[in-house]
């Protein structure tokens, strides 16, 4: 996605309200290359060869469903690796267990958001990230029957976003990222959006969940009056456990004084 229309969508002009935001996709345009395609690739290359363990997975249940995702893809490969090193967006396959929730077990997840992907195998897809205020307690099991609901041919779109003060793709808790606290300034800030994809695969019913990063400036969000009034109101009108969890709690204050017209 080009930087210049990351901002489409992020921020409403009313106050912050915490949706589900579920919208009709394109799974394959999802999945495209990007203008940085090579640069992220050289990245992920290198998480994939030296952090394998923590970031490429897949349990010996998801074999069928990981060779019908390479041939989905469009490449002769039958593992996650090739996969990981094929896209530049992040994947993870599902399945459904005895429980009829569709779990984590496989993917290649490069550039997570301060998140440990080696601890949610068999884990559901809304637990996979931290526990979402509000959506993991009152939205859990409306969200397993619309994912059973999925069928192949149509996919499913949502974003989310966040505050970092690193505009590093990588972010697992490993990589010991800044904590964002005052004093910074708005160079020093990025929000991060991350858009996510669900479509299922026909032959083996496996779930798909695409997840695309995009950093974006505080600074340059800022500069344009519409796009810091927005963020400013978010920011402002936020609950404090979604200010936590969107990594906004500890600095609100001074981000709303850095944020000042």
């Amino acid at each position: 996605m080009d930087k210049h229309l990351g901002l489409s969508g992020l921020f409403s002009d009313k106050p912050f309200e915490f949706k589900f935001g579920i919208r009709k996709g394109d799974a394959r345009k999802f999945f495209e290359n990007t203008a940085d395609h090579d640069s992220i690739i050289a990245k992920r290359k290198e998480i994939i060869e030296y952090h394998t363990k923590r970031h490429v997975f897949q349990e010996p249940a998801a074999e069928a469903a990981v060779e019908e995702l390479t041939e989905w893809a469009g490449i002769s490969a039958e593992e996650c690796p090739e996969l990981g090193l094929h896209w530049q967006q992040d994947f993870i396959v599902l399945l459904t267990d005895n429980r009829g929730k569709e779990v984590f077990q496989a993917g290649v997840v490069c550039f997570p958001s301060s998140w440990r992907p080696e601890e949610k195998i068999g884990l559901p897809v809304y637990e996979i990230h931290s526990p979402v205020p509000t959506l993991n307690e009152r939205l859990g099991e409306q969200i397993d029957k619309f994912l059973r609901a999925i069928e192949p041919g149509v996919a499913w779109e949502r974003l989310n976003w966040g505050l970092s003060r690193s505009p590093e793709l990588n972010q697992h808790p490993e990589c010991e990222i800044p904590p964002l606290k005052p004093p910074y300034d708005l160079n020093q800030v990025w929000v991060r959006r991350e858009d996510q994809v669900l479509f299922r695969l026909p032959k083996t019913r496996a779930l798909i969940f695409g997840i695309n990063i995009l950093n974006i400036s505080v600074a340059e969000i800022a500069a344009d009056k519409d796009g810091r009034n927005r963020l400013k109101m978010a920011v402002e009108t936020m609950p404090d456990k979604i200010a936590k969890y969107k990594n906004v709690q500890e600095s609100r204050e001074h981000l709303l004084g850095l944020l000042k017209d």
